[in-house]
């Protein structure tokens, strides 16, 4: 049996109007018949492509940051050089 099958609880109602004692309860209707449920796994290829995507997005921002932090240490602009000094003028 699956869990489609299964009927759904119901609550007893808290109406106003009082039914007489050998009245039947009010059942609700049957829900509409689920629609057709995926495959366990069936959305594992996009899961690849957007973990190879997101891979490649960080691999492609590491290269870059550590292209430009080379490229600074390398040969820093001025200001930088002006506050580095400023600061190790204000270490004891």
């Amino acid at each position: 049996m699956t869990r489609d099958n299964v009927p759904i609880p119901t609550q007893p109602s808290t109406s106003a109007t009082a039914q007489p004692s050998g009245a039947a309860p009010d059942q609700p209707a049957d829900p509409a018949p689920a629609g057709r449920q995926t495959a366990i796994g069936s959305d594992v290829p996009a899961a690849i492509v957007r973990g190879a995507a997101q891979g490649a997005a960080q691999g492609t921002a590491r290269a870059g940051l550590t292209h430009l932090t080379e490229k600074v240490l390398a040969d820093p602009p001025d200001w930088v050089r002006t506050v580095w000094n400023f600061i190790k003028e204000l270490w004891p």
